[in-house]
C-alpha cells in the first residue's frame, strides 16, 4: 500500500518489526500521501509511521523502540457506523526536524512540527508543536529545556536570557 509514497534517504537504518505506511486507498477513497525518512535516520524497533498526507523526518534523527508517528485520525461519529468503518481524515501534517531524538514509546500526533535538535523524553505524547533546540516530556509533551549556545548546555526555559 503506497510504497511509491515512501522516500528513504542514504544510510537510513531501519530495524525489525517496523511498519512505515502509506495510506492511499481507504474505505473506497483514494489518498495522495508523502513520507521522506532523510539520510543517516535511525529508526529502533517496532516502530510505526502511518501517513495519509505526510510524515517528513529531517536527516540525523534517532527513533528509539516503539515510536509512534501518524497524521491521521479515524472517524468518532456515532450515527456513522463502526469506527473503523468511518473515514480517515488529516489533522495535519508532521514534520521532525534534523537531529531530532525520540525517546522509548513516544508519540508524535497529527499537526506536530519539531524543530532542529528536539529531544523528546521516554513515553511523552506530543501534541502541539516545539520549536529548534527544545527538550520535551511527558503526556502531554511539555518543554522542559532549551539548548543555550551562549551557555553550551541545555537550561530551564525561565533561565534563558531573552
Amino acid at each position: 500500500m503506497g510504497r511509491e509514497s515512501i522516500q528513504i534517504g542514504d544510510g537510513a537504518y531501519i530495524l525489525s518489526n517496523s511498519l512505515i505506511l502509506a495510506v492511499s486507498r481507504y474505505a473506497g477513497k483514494r489518498h495522495h500521501p508523502s513520507i521522506r525518512i532523510g539520510n543517516g535516520v535511525y529508526i529502533g524497533r517496532h516502530v510505526y509511521l502511518t501517513a495519509m498526507k505526510e510524515i517528513s523526518i529531517g536527516d540525523s534523527c534517532v527513533l528509539s523502540e516503539h515510536v509512534y508517528i501518524t497524521d491521521l485520525s479515524h472517524g468518532f461519529d456515532p450515527t456513522r457506523g463502526p469506527i473503523m468503518s468511518q473515514d480517515i481524515e488529516s489533522k495535519g501534517p508532521v514534520q521532525i526536524g534534523a537531529n531530532c531524538f525520540l525517546g522509548y514509546r513516544t508519540a508524535v500526533m497529527p499537526g506536530v512540527t519539531l524543530g532542529d535538535w528536539c529531544i523528546v523524553g521516554a513515553n511523552s505524547v506530543v501534541t502541539q508543536s516545539f520549536p529548534a533546540y527544545s527538550m520535551i516530556a511527558g503526556a502531554p509533551a511539555q518543554l522542559i529545556k532549551i539548548y543555550s549556545r551562549e551557555l553550551g548546555k541545555w537550561v530551564p526555559p525561565d533561565k534563558m536570557e531573552q
